[in-house]
C-alpha cells in the first residue's frame, strides 16, 4: 500500500538540541531572537536610507515626467490616450489631487514599497530558513536594480512587493488554510493583472505550481487547502467580491475611463512580447545583471543549480518552497529569453527568486558546513582578500587610464592569485572550505553592492538601466519660457514631438504642444528646425540625457563606470533652442 505523501511546506531545518538546562536556556534563547530581530530592523531602516531620503532631487526619467504628466493630467478630469491605469500611475493621481503634484510624489509610493518588501520577507522565514530569509533580505534591500526602481515612479515599481505578497501569502495559506490568511492571497493575485509585468508572472507562477502541485506531485498540502477552502463560504465569497472590485477597477482604469476594457497589468505584460523587436542587443539584460546585479546572479544561479540538482536526484526531498521557487525562476528566465520590447525594469520578475534561492543555498551550507574545518583554511582566506585589496586599489588607476605595465601586470597577477587560491581551497577542502569561500566572495560583493546602491541613490552620473534622465538645464528652460512669456505675450508653441520630454517640466507654462505657429511669439524647437519667421537664440539647451554602451560586454571599460559612474561611449543628449517671432 502506497504511503500517504508527507507535508513538505516547512523548509526549516530541525534545529538543533539545546543543552542548557534551566533559566539560562530561555535568556539565551532571548537573546537570540533580540539578536535576529536587531539584525531585521537595521536591514529594513538600512533599504530605508537608501529609497526614502531625497526623493525628488534627481531628475525624473522621460518615461517618469510622461507617467506623472499623463497621472496630472488624470487629475485634472481629462483622460489622456496614453494613459495606461497601472497601480502606480493611478495611485500617483490621486496623490496629486490631495496634496499637488512634485517630483518627491511621483517617487513615494514606489519608495515606500520598496521598504515594505524588505519588511514582508521576515514572514518567509518558516519557508526559506532564517539564514537564507536574512540573506535574500540583504542582497534585495542592497540591490542596485531594485534601489533603482524603489526611487523611480515606472510601471515596474510596485509589482515586487505584490509577488513578494502573492508568495508569502500563497505558503502560508498551504501552511494553514483560515480565512485570515485566504484574504492576503486573493487580494495578492487579483491586484496583480492591475499592478505590471512582474506582479503579473509571480501570480502566472503561482497559479501553474498550485495545478502542477495538485495533479502531479499529489501534494496534500495543496488538496487540504483546496478542501477548505471549497467548503468556506466565507472564503469563497470573498474572492468572488475581490475579484469583482480588482476587473472593476482594471476595466475603468481606477474609475478614469470606460474605453479600455483590458486590464492594465496583463496588458503590461503581453506588451513586452510585442512585434517587431526593438534594437536592445541579445545580451542586454545579462549586461545589466554584470553591471549591475552580479552578487545576486552569482548566488541565486548557484543556488537554482543547487535546488534543481536536489529535485532530478531525490524529487521527494525537496520542499513545495523549493519547488515554486524553480518554476518561478524558469518562468522569469523564460519570459526575458522570449522579450522583443527589452527594459531594464524586466529584470525585476528574476531578482526576488533569486535572492530565495540564493538564501536556500545559504540555510544549507550554515547548517552543513564544518565550521571547525573552516578554520584551518583562514590563511588561505587572508590571501586571497590581500590579493582582493591590491587589485581593488590597482584597478582604480587601471580604469583611470593611469596604470602603468607594471602596474597592469600587477593587477593581472592579484586577479589570478585570488582566483587560483579561490579554487584550491574549493577543491582540497570542499565541504569544509565552502563558508571560507563564501565569506570571500561576500566581502567582494558587499563592497560592490555599496558602492553601486549608493551611487544609484545619491549620485548624479548616467546609468544605463535608466534611458533618458531630464537634465537640471530643463528647469532652466521653463523659467526662461515663463519669463520670455510675461514679456512678449501671445502663444509659445513647443514641438508635439518634445511632449514626452518637456510635459511635466512646461506643465505649468503658457505652452501649447503642436498646433500652428503663425500666431505664436515663440516656438520650442530641435536646434536645427529653423520655424519660418522666427529667429533662432543662439543659446542651446539640453533638457535629457541617456547613455547606452556601444559595446555591451566591455569589462575592461566597464570598470571605469563602476568606479566613477562615468559613461564609457558617447551620450545620447536631447537639446531644443528657442526660436522667437521677427519684429
Amino acid at each position: 500500500m502506497q504511503d500517504a505523501p508527507e507535508r513538505d511546506i516547512t523548509t526549516t531545518p530541525a534545529a538543533p538540541a539545546v543543552h542548557a538546562e534551566g533559566p539560562n536556556a530561555q535568556v539565551r534563547a532571548g537573546i537570540t531572537l533580540s539578536v535576529e530581530t536587531f539584525i531585521w530592523t537595521g536591514l529594513v531602516l538600512a533599504a530605508g536610507a537608501l529609497r526614502l531620503p531625497h526623493l525628488g532631487r534627481p531628475p525624473l526619467t522621460v518615461d517618469e515626467g510622461l507617467r506623472a504628466f499623463d497621472a496630472t493630467r488624470v487629475a485634472g478630469g481629462d483622460v489622456p490616450q496614453t494613459w495606461r491605469g497601472d497601480l502606480s500611475e493611478a495611485a500617483t493621481s490621486y496623490l496629486f489631487r490631495i496634496f499637488g503634484e512634485t517630483d518627491l510624489l511621483v517617487r513615494l509610493l514606489p519608495a515606500l514599497a520598496g521598504v515594505a518588501m524588505i519588511g514582508l520577507l521576515w514572514l518567509a522565514r518558516p519557508y526559506a530558513g532564517r539564514v537564507g530569509t536574512l540573506l535574500a533580505a540583504g542582497l534585495l534591500a542592497f540591490s542596485p536594480m531594485l534601489v533603482i526602481y524603489s526611487r523611480s515612479g515606472t510601471e515596474f515599481s510596485l509589482g515586487t512587493l505584490v509577488a513578494g505578497l502573492i508568495m508569502i501569502s500563497l505558503f502560508a495559506y498551504l501552511q494553514n488554510p483560515r480565512s485570515g490568511l485566504a484574504f492576503p492571497l486573493i487580494f495578492g493575485l487579483a491586484l496583480a493583472p492591475l499592478t505590471d509585468a512582474v506582479a503579473m508572472l509571480a501570480a502566472l507562477a503561482a497559479l501553474v505550481f498550485l495545478a502542477v502541485e495538485a495533479v502531479f506531485s499529489s501534494n496534500s498540502d495543496v488538496r487540504h487547502a483546496w478542501q477548505t477552502f471549497r467548503r468556506s463560504p466565507l472564503q469563497w465569497v470573498t474572492a468572488l467580491l475581490i475579484v469583482a472590485a480588482a476587473l472593476q477597477f482594471g476595466i475603468t482604469r481606477f474609475g478614469t475611463s470606460l474605453e479600455g476594457l483590458d486590464l492594465p497589468g496583463l496588458r503590461l505584460f503581453w506588451e513586452m512580447f510585442d512585434m517587431p523587436r526593438d534594437s536592445r542587443p541579445p545580451e542586454y539584460h545579462f549586461a545589466l545583471l554584470l553591471a549591475y546585479d552580479w552578487p545576486l546572479l552569482l548566488g541565486g544561479t548557484a543556488g537554482f543549480v543547487f535546488v534543481a540538482v536536489k529535485f532530478l536526484r531525490q524529487p521527494r526531498k525537496t520542499t513545495a518552497f523549493e519547488r515554486f521557487l524553480l518554476l518561478w525562476t524558469l518562468a522569469a528566465a523564460f519570459a526575458l529569453a522570449l522579450t522583443t520590447r527589452r527594459e531594464a525594469g524586466q529584470l525585476l520578475m528574476l531578482l526576488l527568486p533569486l535572492g530565495l534561492l540564493a538564501g536556500r543555498l545559504a540555510e544549507e551550507i550554515a547548517a552543513r558546513a564544518d565550521w571547525a574545518a573552516t578554520c584551518r583554511w583562514w590563511p588561505a582566506g587572508a590571501a586571497v582578500a590581500a590579493a582582493a585589496a591590491a587589485a581593488a586599489v590597482l584597478m582604480t588607476k587601471w580604469s583611470s587610464g593611469n596604470a602603468d605595465t607594471t602596474e597592469r601586470l600587477t593587477f593581472l597577477a592579484a586577479v589570478v592569485i585570488g582566483v587560483a587560491l579561490v579554487a584550491l581551497v574549493a577543491m582540497r577542502a570542499r565541504a569544509g572550505a565552502m563558508p571560507a569561500v563564501a565569506v570571500v566572495v561576500a566581502l567582494a560583493a558587499t563592497v560592490f553592492v555599496a558602492h553601486s546602491s549608493l551611487a544609484v541613490a545619491f549620485s548624479g552620473g548616467t546609468e544605463f538601466a535608466v534611458d533618458l534622465r531630464l537634465a537640471p538645464r530643463a528647469d532652466q528652460l521653463r523659467e526662461t519660457v515663463d519669463k520670455l512669456a510675461r514679456e512678449r505675450g501671445g502663444t509659445i508653441v513647443v514641438d508635439s514631438d518634445l511632449s514626452d520630454e518637456l510635459g511635466w517640466t512646461l506643465r505649468d507654462s503658457p505652452v501649447v504642444f503642436g498646433g500652428p505657429t503663425n500666431r505664436a511669439s515663440a516656438v520650442v524647437s530641435r536646434p536645427n528646425a529653423n520655424p519660418a519667421g522666427f529667429v533662432a537664440r543662439e543659446e542651446v539647451w539640453r533638457v535629457a540625457e541617456g547613455w547606452y554602451p556601444d559595446e555591451v560586454l566591455a569589462p575592461r571599460r566597464m570598470w571605469r563606470w563602476v568606479l566613477y559612474r562615468e559613461p564609457y561611449s558617447d551620450v545620447n543628449a536631447l537639446d531644443v533652442r528657442i526660436f522667437v517671432r521677427t519684429i
